[in-house]
């Protein structure tokens, strides 16, 4: 039977390395802006909702 050999550990940074190996330096910035964007977005669509929420409950506005 074929088996792979052992690669060694390289510790907990071996998977971060695979990964920029798989997308390269272009992709890894990419990734980090995609997720920075949207936790910059998320925060304000929160509070967005929590307004909306406030304003229906004000105007006493009924779900279906």
């Amino acid at each position: 039977m074929l088996t792979r050999p052992e690669i060694p550990s390289n510790g907990p940074l071996n998977g971060w390395v695979r990964l920029l190996g798989l997308v390269g330096v272009p992709g890894a910035i990419s990734i980090y802006l995609v997720w920075w964007l949207t936790q910059w977005l998320g925060l304000r669509i929160d509070r967005i909702i929590q307004l909306l929420e406030q304003i229906a409950r004000e105007l006493k506005v009924t779900g279906l």
